[in-house]
């Protein structure tokens, strides 16, 4: 149970969601890890990421540092013996981490040590739609049809749809906004129940193990059948719950739109946030390298909030309207946010 709890929260750490609780706990769990144990967890959770970055020694020292001392220091329990221990557990790591890169694991800055006129970055981590990761993704599929993949979902589909239909194939949870092709359907495989459309907006819950596949529908027409028939046609607000155990079928009235942004809407909600933080949560979800044109800046608290269906140029904007003077451009994929001051 420890070595699971370890990876969801090292994972959480690295992708800037892990709560002081939760970095106190990780603390806890790593200072009780073998050398050889602590191997194993770093690999593992480096499969979820991707990046070709190397550090120095010291700075992935200072990486576990980040995690180990500060946090003992916060609990006011960081004895001598745990020093000991934090050093040698740092040492034994610091290997593993120039072997495999880091990435986004330690913040390009510090406010104490920066010139406010440095640029700040968040660098995206790119995962492929069909390895599930800890975080909510934003992906443009080929035809442009927007998809919001759930964490711990993943999403197959071809480098180019080709043929009559759009096919894809998920597990897990995911809202789709399609492209409209009156030629072309856009199907979703989800085990033996297919969800076929045109042009349309809706939600669709079949995670690996559940007994029922869930579809809500927020815009549009969708048709849900399984092998043998139809199950139901749904139009807005309407969801269907499909038990995959004795093929039942029940329709239902739902606000498709709530059932949507329960999830969607997970990290996007900013309470006095800085611009920095609000950065690394964006480059992950939308898979960009965002670049902050100064520390400065990078510290500029925003309070706002989004569903987590809209485009990142509308986030953006909405950001630079509300913090006033500053812009943003969006040129070969890479994001860059600048003030005008």
């Amino acid at each position: 149970m420890e070595k699971s709890r370890m990876h969801y929260l090292m994972l959480r750490y690295l992708t800037y969601v892990c709560t002081p609780e939760e970095r106190i706990e990780l603390a806890g769990l790593i200072s009780k890890l073998t050398d050889d144990e602590l191997y194993t967890q770093i690999e593992e959770v480096w499969l979820d990421f991707d990046s070709p970055v190397r550090l120095s020694k010291e700075k992935a020292i200072r990486m576990l540092s980040n995690i180990l001392e500060e946090e003992y220091q916060t609990k006011g329990i960081f004895s001598a013996h745990i020093s000991r221990k934090v050093i040698r557990t740092m040492t034994a790591a610091a290997t593993i981490l120039l072997l495999v890169g880091i990435g986004t694991f330690i913040k390009h800055f510090t406010v104490d040590s920066t010139p406010s006129s440095q640029a700040v970055f968040a660098k995206a981590v790119l995962v492929s739609p069909d390895r599930a990761t800890s975080y909510i993704r934003h992906l443009t599929l080929p035809d442009g049809t927007s998809v919001i993949l759930k964490s711990g979902s993943t999403l197959h589909f071809p480098e180019e749809f080709r043929g009559r239909t759009r096919e894809v194939i998920l597990s897990g949870e995911a809202y789709f906004d399609v492209k409209h092709m009156n030629s072309k359907p856009f199907i979703i495989h989800t085990g033996n129940v297919k969800t076929t459309v045109l042009g349309t907006a809706f939600d669709i819950k079949a995670w690996p193990g559940q007994k029922n596949v869930v579809v809500s529908v927020t815009r549009g027409k969708v048709r849900v059948e399984d092998d043998k028939k139809i199950l139901a046609v749904l139009t807005v607000n309407q969801s269907i719950n499909y038990d995959l155990r004795n093929t039942d079928a029940k329709q239902q009235t739902v606000n498709a739109e709530e059932v949507v942004n329960d999830w969607t809407k997970q990290d996007m909600v900013f309470d006095r946030t800085s611009f920095e933080s609000i950065a690394q949560i964006l480059s992950k979800r939308y898979g960009k390298n965002i670049t902050i044109s100064s520390v400065r800046l990078a510290n500029e608290r925003i309070t706002s909030s989004f569903s987590g269906t809209e485009s990142l140029e509308d986030i953006l904007e909405t950001l630079c309207t509300i913090n006033a003077n500053t812009q943003y451009t969006i040129k070969a994929g890479e994001v860059r946010i600048i003030s005008n001051k």
